[in-house]
């Protein structure tokens, strides 16, 4: 005689989902740690350096320049309420707002990218090879870095389908995650931007 078998019925299960409930926020979720945790490795190691030398920069090594890097974080700063309301905008499945915000956020991140080549040019004032201090702001400008350009590749790419691609329910959610990436890379860069270009005068 065959055992009866429990039958559960999804079918009134939504087939698109946000946050916590889709698999793809857990996703960012853990490389956000995982980027996270590096940054936090990379500030160390300058934190490190800094107790190793009696002034900071080490002497005859000029001061980083405030004005690019400030106008990047004020700019990462005004780019939220934008990421903010595209995010919404992915959650009510609208598609006309959710193309102008990834075409705002694509020009965003791609001024991001511009201005991190030029902080890293011009605005440190000191090459990689010149003395740790040096290294160290290079390697946490340039980690940093990676997360901006991943984000351009991204929304950029997102973009590209919502305008030329046919669109389906489950690439809204995606725009919602990618929405929760990108505070991170903003919020991230906060104290970074303030050991790289205000510690050297405060400390």
């Amino acid at each position: 005689m065959q055992r009866p078998r429990a039958i559960l019925d999804v079918s009134d299960l939504p087939d698109t989902v946000f946050g916590d409930r889709d698999i793809m926020w857990w996703g960012t979720l853990s490389f956000v740690v995982i980027e996270g945790f590096t940054l936090a490795l990379c500030a160390a190691v300058l934190i490190y350096f800094r107790q190793n030398y009696y002034g900071w920069p080490p002497p005859g090594t000029p001061l980083p320049s405030l004005g690019i890097p400030t106008l990047q974080l004020v700019l990462m700063l005004l780019s939220i309420p934008v990421i903010r309301w595209m995010a919404r905008a992915a959650h009510d499945f609208d598609l006309g707002r959710v193309r102008i915000g990834l075409t705002v956020a694509t020009l965003f991140v791609a001024a991001f990218v511009g201005l991190r080549a030029w902080e890293l040019l011009r605005s440190l004032n000191v090459r990689w090879d010149t003395n740790a201090y040096g290294s160290a702001q290079w390697l946490i400008l340039g980690a940093h870095g990676t997360l901006l350009a991943v984000e351009f590749v991204e929304v950029a790419g997102m973009a590209a389908i919502f305008w030329l691609a046919p669109v389906e329910e489950k690439h809204f959610s995606d725009v919602a995650d990618a929405g929760f990436y990108w505070y991170f890379m903003v919020l991230a860069w906060i104290p970074l931007y303030a050991l790289c270009f205000l510690g050297p005068r405060w400390f």
